[in-house]
């Protein structure tokens, strides 16, 4: 798959996971979410048919809860034994209709008529915390390809989101009749819902992997950029909401580099005028990109806009100075620069972390905010001090340095910010 398509495809996913999350946490009827949860996923893949079967412990069967493209009964019903719900229950990964292990043979065998019935290539169990929840089942893609390694992987995604709703909302339908301690289960799993970050950064992370991968030289750049910048951000005190907003835009702020010419990004020479304007709009087409999400975290598009502004007012692509740029732009502008200084780049080698350092320092109340200078070299103090348990910064550089060189030149950084004024000009 060409790194253009993976990027729109994780889009999509990225899209779809939030659409997902809002359907499944609606106080719409059970049944409609249901019904919305399945179009959601045969949408994300895409297939024409699909049905959801929800298990129903008592009787040991799978009954069809909702379906589409399809002409059905609407009874159609599994039958487990034992030892299928067992098998069914443990299993993380899609089972493949006719290419499946032997285990799981004598399951589709028992469920040939109805998965003949639904046209299902692939089942995919719904299990939360070791408890069988239901299945989903789907037929061919639209356009005959065979499914891909991304397409299980978003589907273990979505169908973790699906497990956790049904399961949720089965508990709130019976809280009617439920006593103060099913009322705290159920809130804690609707809270457990809601922070299901991990696979949702999961994706993201995927995705700015996906950026990096169209240049060789930046490879591990957002993701190191996202480490970077969130470290930051907690030591400057940002709340939880807007140190993810900027870990989310780190990881995304180059997506705009997949409209810029592999010939100019990879250049080994100095770019012209005309290829260095296609590298001045990579941010605002990150911005165009990114606007039409919906992002559960507070100005991540904007922040990817604005991380090559500089706080004198000379940056691009609005060349906004420092009062116009709100933190987490200011934060994203240095952990990107950082990472560009102390990387390999078609143009030069990486520079060495003293170099890179005094880059930073020499611009301050230039291109970089002083708050957020004193907040990087205080970090990097603690971590080449070894003052901190799991250093984020130093195991990231890759270019060689004395210690004892950065620890003097750090403490010389530090107090020079702590005393420094502002120039007349800023």
């Amino acid at each position: 798959m060409s790194s253009e398509k993976t990027l729109r495809k994780l889009l999509f996913s990225i899209a779809t996971l939030e659409e997902l999350g809002e359907v499944l946490s609606s106080q719409q009827e059970f049944q409609e979410n249901m019904r919305m949860s399945l179009f959601s996923v045969m949408g994300s893949l895409p297939v024409s048919k699909g049905a959801l079967f929800l298990f129903d412990p008592r009787k040991r069967k799978l009954c069809l809860e909702a379906s589409r493209g399809l002409v059905l009964d609407g009874d159609e019903q599994i039958q487990l034994t034992g030892k299928m719900v067992e098998l069914l229950r443990v299993r993380k990964k899609a089972v493949v209709a006719g290419g499946s292990p032997v285990r799981m043979a004598p399951f589709l065998k028992r469920a040939g008529k109805v998965f003949e019935d639904v046209r299902a290539e692939i089942i995919m169990p719904l299990n939360f915390r070791g408890e069988l929840i239901g299945i989903i089942t789907l037929g061919r893609k639209f356009n005959g390809e065979p499914f891909t390694v991304e397409d299980f992987d978003l589907l273990g995604i979505m169908a973790n989101y699906i497990a956790i709703g049904i399961h949720n909302q089965d508990l709130f339908r019976s809280l009617e009749s439920s006593n103060k301690a099913l009322r705290r289960k159920a809130s804690e799993n609707k809270k457990l819902f809601r922070n299901l970050e991990g696979l949702y950064h999961d994706t993201i992370k995927a995705l700015g992997a996906a950026i990096d991968a169209k240049d060789p030289y930046t490879r591990g750049h957002s993701e190191r950029v996202a480490c970077f910048a969130e470290v930051i951000a907690v030591r400057l005190g940002m709340n939880k909401l807007h140190v993810a907003a900027v870990r989310i835009a780190s990881h995304l702020h180059d997506i705009g580099k997949i409209a810029i010419d592999n010939s100019v990004l990879l250049k080994p020479s100095r770019l012209n005028e005309q290829e260095m304007d296609q590298i001045h709009r990579h941010p605002t087409i990150s911005y165009d990109i990114l606007s039409n999400i919906k992002f559960p975290y507070p100005d991540v598009a904007l922040i990817a806009r604005h991380h090559h502004e500089w706080v004198n007012g000379s940056g691009y692509p609005d060349r906004i100075k420092m009062d116009g740029l709100n933190t987490g732009m200011k934060v994203l502008s240095l952990a990107d620069a950082f990472d560009a200084m102390t990387s390999d780049r078609p143009y030069r080698p990486a520079l060495g972390l003293d170099i890179a350092l005094k880059e930073v320092w020499d611009n301050v109340y230039r291109q970089f905010d002083p708050q957020v200078s004193q907040a990087f070299f205080e970090i990097m103090q603690d971590e080449i001090e070894g003052n901190v348990t799991k250093p984020t910064i130093i195991p990231r550089i890759r270019s060689r340095y004395s210690p004892q060189k950065i620890k003097g030149l750090l403490w010389k950084v530090t107090q020079d910010l702590s005393m420094r004024p502002p120039p007349a000009e800023a």
